[in-house]
């Protein structure tokens, strides 16, 4: 019985993961992000011959409030994306590995789904993954002080 109810907890916590990676993927490719938060419309363009030269574009000179909840936002999906790996996945490197390469996907579909997709953003996803990694880092030191200190060495 514990045995089954674990491995649902296993699945749950790699279904929620799955979902995340849907939710980042339809909130990065839909054709307009805008059309989607005002709406709630979903819709995917397909652009079979995207300008790759876009990645490069330099950071906008302007910061409009628009701007700066688009760098949150991917801060924040991708913040969340490296908490979620981390309650299955043990090795950080690991989950920066993964994290990072879905980022920079994510920015050179962007492109073939007539987004604006950049390197710069990459280092707003890279820098939510890292501070994901380092909150959860903080909470594994903590948890094994606690063991040891335990007399019987477990966990409180």
């Amino acid at each position: 019985m514990l045995k089954m109810v674990m491995k649902e907890r296993v699945l749950m916590r790699w279904f929620f993961i799955l979902f995340w990676v849907g939710v980042i993927f339809i909130f990065t490719c839909t054709s307009s992000f805008n059309g989607l938060i005002e709406s709630g419309l979903i819709q995917f363009h397909w652009d079979n011959k995207p300008l790759f030269s876009e990645l490069l574009s330099p950071f906008p000179g302007n910061l409009s409030m628009n701007l700066l909840l688009q760098k949150s936002g991917h801060f924040f999906v991708f913040f969340i994306l490296a908490a979620l790996l981390q309650t299955r996945l043990r090795s950080k490197l690991f989950i920066l590995t993964l994290s990072v390469s879905y980022a920079v996907l994510t920015e050179i579909l962007q492109l073939y789904f007539t987004r604006d997709g950049r390197l710069f953003d990459i280092g707003f996803d890279i820098a939510g993954v890292l501070f994901a990694l380092a909150i959860g880092s903080l909470f594994t030191v903590r948890k094994t002080a606690t063991a040891k200190a335990s007399p019987r060495g477990e966990a409180r």
